[in-house]
């Protein structure tokens, strides 16, 4: 990803917000608001729109920091770096009045130098308490690895299909982050990552990032992939996020491929599903360290954490100073 604002240039903070906002029935199409609304959002988070992709059923919009998908009558935004989305938040209520939203989750990952961070979550969770109602949970350790959500409480009854699957990664393996720094702008990354089946039948929008870092926007139909690549040397981290509903199929096979692609110390898989199924996964080589589950916002929330089982001493993290 790009050099952060203020920050080294060894270290960018790849870790996300990520918002979801449904409206409701009923309600004026998202996508027939003016372009130009669509860029407000964005800039009002800090960041820049750097291509748009359009189907049918979708706006693809690929970001500085991040991506911003829009449909008729629903928005996910997610952003990394210094980034404050919950002004783009802000943003968008000011134009879409409170009454109308259906649903709101609000999604923040543990930073690796939160005081870097133009807010914190409980910041940003007591704003958006002031525009609609909601309540805040932890899944996960507090200072370690964990996702905070902030969640509306009103009666919500997603789709049957309506399912989104995160793997957050951790500590990339060194071979795999050396790919993503000083690459071509004009470089084909997606075919050559082995992700044959999160990418199948996909029509991509990939930029890379200099002097390092890849993002990817996917869209097949009426579903999106998106993948987030930060390669430095300090806080190497990558994310994986689709609502492809096939994924519930073989959680395990999708997962794997992905971690397989990565070979991160640690990650997390953040599983949104509208009925009470079991999404457990299982990736050889990783252990399991927590599991969790938490009826939100008319989902069924499972959060688990794997990391690599101790064998040796590693090394101390670095702590930029620039």
């Amino acid at each position: 990803m790009p050099t952060g604002r203020a920050m080294s240039p060894q270290f960018f903070e790849g870790p996300e917000k990520k918002v979801e906002l449904a409206v409701i029935d009923g309600y004026p199409s998202l996508r027939s608001r003016e372009l130009e609304f669509w860029y407000g959002v964005v800039r009002a988070a800090g960041a820049d729109v750097l291509s748009v992709m359009r189907t049918d059923a979708i706006d693809a919009y690929l970001l500085s920091e991040s991506s911003l998908f829009v449909y008729d009558e629903l928005v996910t935004m997610i952003t990394c770096g210094q980034t404050a989305l919950v002004a783009a938040i802000e943003a968008m209520l000011e134009a879409i009045e409170p009454d109308a939203i259906s649903t709101l989750v609000y999604e923040r990952k543990n930073e690796h130098l939160p005081r870097q961070q133009p807010t914190s979550f409980v910041e940003d969770a007591r704003r958006l308490a002031l525009l609609v109602p909601g309540r805040a949970v932890r899944f996960g350790h507090g200072r370690e690895h964990a996702v905070r959500m902030f969640h509306t409480t009103r009666e919500y009854h997603p789709a049957t299909d309506a399912r989104t699957l995160e793997i957050l990664m951790h500590g990339i393996g060194p071979e795999r982050a050396a790919r993503f720094r000083g690459l071509d702008s004009g470089a084909n990354i997606a075919r050559g990552l082995g992700l044959s089946r999160a990418l199948e039948g996909h029509r991509l929008d990939e930029h890379v990032f200099a002097p390092a870092g890849y993002s990817l926007n996917a869209v097949r139909g009426t579903a999106y992939t998106t993948l987030h690549v930060t390669p430095q040397h300090v806080g190497s981290y990558v994310s994986f996020e689709t609502n492809t509903p096939e994924f519930v199929d073989d959680l395990s096979g999708l997962v794997n491929e992905v971690v397989h692609a990565f070979q991160p110390e640690a990650f997390d898989v953040v599983v949104f599903e509208p009925t009470d199924a079991q999404m457990s996964v299982e990736v050889p080589g990783y252990a399991r360290r927590e599991h969790q589950r938490e009826p939100l916002s008319g989902y069924h929330v499972t959060f688990q954490h794997f990391s690599r089982p101790s064998s040796s001493p590693g090394r101390a993290l670095p702590i930029p100073l620039e």
